[in-house]
């Protein structure tokens, strides 16, 4: 019984969208909310999955489904399944998210992605879209609208099918639900949009941030794990200079600049940050 039910399950999900396919992947990343507290997403590898709502200020959808939000909660955080907003406004800073959670109270973490980096690799393209993440494969297994009803939705759907038991994710599908942005929910992503249409150029911007931020531990007998020394080495450990960048284990001595700046942190620009990345994303090319 069990098993026909858990294929049924499998079967459902594999079906309710002709948009579905391969489950995408996304690296582990790490940010910080709106309290100050940081989010890891392998650190929610004791769940069977994680909801990530796209929050902006303004956003209409974002207000008006507040109460669905934390209905979906309630029927779901006490089975393995965490809940966490995410802004990826180019518009809104720190104080904006702390605002806006203030006088809509959402009562759920808010991460700033201040670098828009998360977003682009959840696939995020508008305020209001809702992902659900396997923490511990990675793997992206829905991205799109809150829906009035859930339970009868793909949303509902691909969250008892990730429950069900002996379901690996690694047999699920992406799937995808289009929708329109609400009133005040479009995002837009300057720089992934800028370099998109090329690549940053090593010479000029890459290698320069290296050298500023990474060469000083990263030479032969430093005391970094590889030496920094031509395109070739950065390009073949390109792979780990992004998964580091990403949780914000490199640069080392980094502290939320929102709370104090100190003169020897090891905070690295946003913009540097999206250079490297979207360079990294783009192959590591020579240009």
């Amino acid at each position: 019984m069990k098993t026909s039910k858990l294929l049924a399950l499998f079967t459902v999900a594999a079906a309710i969208s002709f948009n579905a396919q391969a489950a995408d992947r996304v690296g582990d990343f790490n940010l910080i909310d709106n309290t100050g507290k940081a989010h890891q997403l392998s650190k929610y590898a004791f769940n069977k999955a994680v909801v990530i709502v796209s929050q902006q200020a303004g956003c209409t959808a974002n207000q008006e489904n507040i109460a669905r939000y934390k209905q979906l909660r309630t029927n779901f955080d006490h089975r393995g399944v965490s809940f966490l907003m995410i802004n990826s406004s180019v518009e809104d800073e720190r104080d904006d998210i702390r605002a806006e959670e203030a006088v809509w109270n959402y009562d759920f973490p808010i991460m700033d992605d201040d670098g828009q980096l998360v977003a682009d690799a959840l696939g995020i393209d508008k305020a209001g879209q809702v992902v659900v993440v396997d923490p511990v494969r990675m793997n992206v297994l829905y991205r799109g609208p809150m829906p009035a009803q859930w339970a009868r939705h793909e949303l509902g759907t691909v969250l008892e099918a990730v429950l069900a038991d002996g379901a690996d994710s690694r047999q699920m599908e992406t799937v995808n639900v289009d929708f329109e942005a609400a009133e005040g929910c479009a995002l837009e992503f300057p720089m992934r949009d800028r370099y998109q249409a090329e690549a940053p150029d090593y010479e000029t911007e890459v290698a320069p941030i290296l050298i500023e931020r990474c060469v000083g531990c990263h030479v032969e007998g430093g005391i970094g794990p590889f030496a920094m020394n031509s395109h070739m080495m950065i390009q073949g450990w390109s792979p780990m200079i992004k998964e580091v960048l990403m949780t914000k284990r490199m640069p080392p001595m980094q502290v939320d600049p929102t709370v104090r700046t100190w003169i020897n942190a090891g905070n690295m620009p946003v913009e540097e940050r999206q250079i490297l990345v979207h360079w990294i994303n783009a192959g590591s090319p020579r240009n």
